[in-house]
């Protein structure tokens, strides 16, 4: 699905056909979808990339298009095996355009779409990138919190109940926990490499923004650190209890 938007007069508006300043919102694309942003002159790799959901945090130069993937957290539900996972998200900087490639519809976009974040200009292409990246870090910590809330459920019914119920449920939990500490210590190490690439340096403001990122993401990693050795010693002493 293609949606096009554009920022008019302070507000997210949704537009037919790509104009220069406008955002490119891909998700879960079709063949004749990727043909259309093809014929925009964006490579098909830089589209095809961010939907493999292996595909790791990184970034890419061609021709002066930046093409950025980043891993975001993404809810699968309680239910699942894995409650809390990560995904790609592609971002490519085109002369014109910014364009966003996911294969899946997630927070991240939704927050941006429904207008939800401010100062979110589609014309300023790198404040628009560090708006999205800081949004993802804080979505991390967010996460984070209800991982630690919800462990501390599991936690004293398995005092009361000790079965191994609470064990295995405790370890979809710990699974979560893995997956964010892969990719945020992979944004960490693609967000140094935009640093370093001096992308940033023509605004003050956005230099100070990109700082708020990488705070921002090193607590998150951190956060998922402390977090997930708790929850390791926790589980150890609950089955030698259990045992």
């Amino acid at each position: 699905m293609i949606t096009i938007y554009k920022s008019i007069e302070n507000e997210l508006q949704k537009i037919p056909n790509p104009v220069s300043g406008c955002w490119i919102n891909l998700v879960n694309p079709t063949p004749d979808e990727i043909e259309y942003l093809h014929s925009l002159s964006i490579p098909k790799d830089y589209i095809s990339y961010p939907l493999d959901l292996d595909e790791r945090a990184r970034t890419e130069r061609e021709n002066g298009e930046l093409l950025i993937v980043l891993r975001i957290p993404y809810y699968q539900g309680e239910a699942s095996d894995v409650p809390y996972s990560t995904i790609p998200l592609g971002i490519i900087l085109k002369d014109q355009y910014l364009i966003t490639v996911c294969k899946l519809e997630n927070e991240i976009l939704q927050e941006l779409t429904n207008g939800r974040s401010r100062d979110l200009n589609t014309a300023k292409r790198l404040r628009f990138v560090l708006r999205l990246l800081l949004l993802t870090a804080n979505k991390y910590l967010n996460h984070l919190r209800e991982i630690t809330k919800r462990v501390d459920v599991l936690e004293d019914e398995l005092q009361q109940s000790t079965r191994n119920k609470e064990v295995l449920g405790l370890l979809k939990y710990q699974k979560s926990l893995t997956y964010f500490t892969t990719a945020l210590k992979s944004n960490e190490l693609m967000m140094e490499r935009l640093r370093r690439s001096r992308l940033f340096e023509t605004y003050p403001e956005d230099e100070d923004l990109l700082e708020d990122v990488l705070t921002e993401n090193q607590q998150a990693i951190e956060m998922t650190n402390i977090t997930s050795t708790i929850l390791s010693n926790m589980m150890d002493a609950f089955a030698s209890i259990i045992s």
